[in-house]
């Protein structure tokens, strides 16, 4: 004779959701701390971008776990939240926020890519993948070519290319280019045959 176990205590034994995100935040945000205190961080100064970056982290966390249709909208904007948060750690570690005037591609159309990309790998969805590749290439390309307009040519951060750098990065411009334009062609003969 087998006793039955009773469905309140099986679902005592599942974990919960918000218990586990809030434990992972609690290590993350203790270790970031520690980090601080160990390596004498001034956090005050550099460290704020890390309350961009974790909740987008977790929304992230919180939409691979979670089943449904709003997973995918979390997913992106979580990414899009700790995408921003990278973009401002590094101008405030390095002193450029002059970069926004092309570092927004990372962020849009980028980070939304990403979100899609990591999403579909990660929750099951394949036919995310492919859109999520594309629109961070988009994101990537718009972001190196404003790098080169506004470092190279408008020198905005007050830096410019030498000689040598300008006609490398014109030639890298110039190969992403044309590698777009054989792609583009070479994915549309197929489908005029038909």
């Amino acid at each position: 004779m087998t006793a039955s176990v009773p469905h309140h205590d099986i679902m005592a034994t599942r974990p919960r959701r918000g218990d586990t995100f809030l434990g992972i935040g609690l290590v993350l945000v203790g270790a970031l701390f520690l980090l601080g205190q160990l390596l004498h961080l001034d956090f005050s100064r550099y460290g704020w971008p890390f309350f961009i970056i974790l909740p987008g982290l977790g929304l992230f966390l919180v939409a691979v776990t979670a089943a449904g249709r709003v997973s995918q909208g979390l997913a992106i904007s979580g990414s899009i939240l700790a995408i921003t948060g990278l973009v401002l750690l590094v101008q405030d570690l390095t002193d450029d926020y002059e970069s926004w005037a092309y570092a927004w591609a990372l962020v849009f159309p980028g980070a939304v890519g990403l979100g899609l990309l990591a999403y579909g790998l990660l929750a099951g969805r394949p036919q995310l993948v492919r859109p999520g590749i594309r629109t961070s290439a988009t994101g990537l390309v718009l972001f190196m070519v404003g790098a080169i307009f506004f470092e190279g040519v408008v020198a905005i951060s007050g830096r410019q290319f030498g000689r040598t750098t300008g006609i490398l990065v014109s030639a890298l411009v110039i190969a992403i280019g044309a590698a777009m334009l054989a792609a583009n062609l070479a994915s549309r003969r197929p489908s005029d045959s038909r």
